[in-house]
């Protein structure tokens, strides 16, 4: 099996700086750290004065609801391994990656809204394209995640991102007029 080998050959070392980014990376995408940083935001985006940015921010962590609804649908197993039923127990589905549809929608966002207009779209697609695969790298290398997960956690993340930045954007160019 493809991913298995991928797995595999992905995964930290014991010791070096790889396995300490690993743990970095998870932990700035654990939902507690996560949840405190979209908070954080979205108060400084209500102290500029930008109601419509701090919606935005805000939403994205709904994007965790949808990811553990489609993990729900899909219950595909995590790898197996110690570390696997030690973090999760041996009851917790890997499909898609929370981690990953986390990292994209919140970075897809703030580069959205920190860029110049002509740049928005691309850069928050670049920056949350390079987030998502990132974070996934940690995912895979610790060995909690398939590579497919990371895949599904990307293209949730994206689409999560391109759903809540169309619905802001028209509730804020209606609220304009």
């Amino acid at each position: 099996m493809w991913e298995l080998e991928l797995l595999l050959t992905l995964q930290v070392p014991d010791s070096g700086p790889l396995p300490v980014l690993a743990e970095v990376l998870n932990s700035l995408g654990s939902l507690l750290v996560w949840a405190v940083l979209v908070a954080v935001c979205s108060l400084v985006a209500l102290a500029l004065r930008r109601p419509w940015a701090a919606l935005f921010i805000a939403l994205s962590l709904a994007s965790d609801l949808v990811a553990g609804l489609v993990k729900l649908v899909v219950e595909r197993g995590r790898p197996e391994g110690a570390v696997v039923d030690v973090l999760f127990g041996t009851d917790s589905f890997s499909f898609p990656s929370g981690h990953v549809v986390r990292a994209t929608a919140l970075v897809a966002v703030l580069a959205w809204l920190l860029a110049p207009p002509r740049f928005r779209l691309p850069l928050a697609l670049g920056l949350a394209f390079a987030a998502g695969l990132v974070m996934g790298y940690a995912r895979v290398a610790l060995g909690v995640h398939w590579p497919t997960d990371v895949l599904g956690g990307l293209s949730l993340g994206l689409a999560w991102f391109a759903f809540t930045a169309w619905l802001v954007t028209e509730r804020a160019s209606r609220a304009a007029v």
